[in-house]
């Protein structure tokens, strides 16, 4: 697994719709939202262990920025669209060594992608697509 996962969506990362995906992975789990590191921390069910950060969604509307960073359009399919749309990204941070926080930050990172119509990107030597098919978008990722 990886310890860093990127969200790019088209719609507004929704603050409750994100909210609700931490409860899906684990309703135990603690979310703290820090004003000052633009960020939500979300913790283990003992209150006190780091699981993962999402740092502050933020708006690109650059064109070819998608491909530019990802070296491809990160899966998505802008063609039923018209051509690139202006999208959100979110990067979600996993704390190192743990695989229970791996896991969940990819969980919520497919979640995330799920709920705002985009696909997740899991870092690494290759860059790979994390989530459910979505016929629109998300082709790459049918059997």
């Amino acid at each position: 697994m990886s310890n860093r996962y990127t969200v790019i969506t088209l719609n507004e990362p929704d603050p409750a719709a994100l909210a609700w995906a931490v409860a899906d992975i684990n309703p135990d789990f603690y979310l703290v939202v820090s004003q000052e590191k633009q960020q939500w921390e979300v913790y283990d069910t003992d209150d006190t262990t780091l699981l993962f950060t999402v740092d502050a969604a933020y708006y690109v509307q650059v064109p070819g920025e998608i491909a530019r960073l990802f070296g491809s359009t990160a899966g998505l399919n802008f063609e039923p669209l018209g051509g690139e749309q202006p999208t959100y990204w979110m990067d979600v941070n996993a704390v190192r060594g743990s695989e229970r926080a791996e896991a969940a930050a990819a969980k919520f990172a497919q979640l995330c992608a799920h709920l705002g119509l985009g696909t997740a990107v899991q870092h690494g030597p290759v860059f790979t697509h994390l989530g459910e098919a979505d016929e629109l978008l998300r082709p790459e990722w049918k059997d």
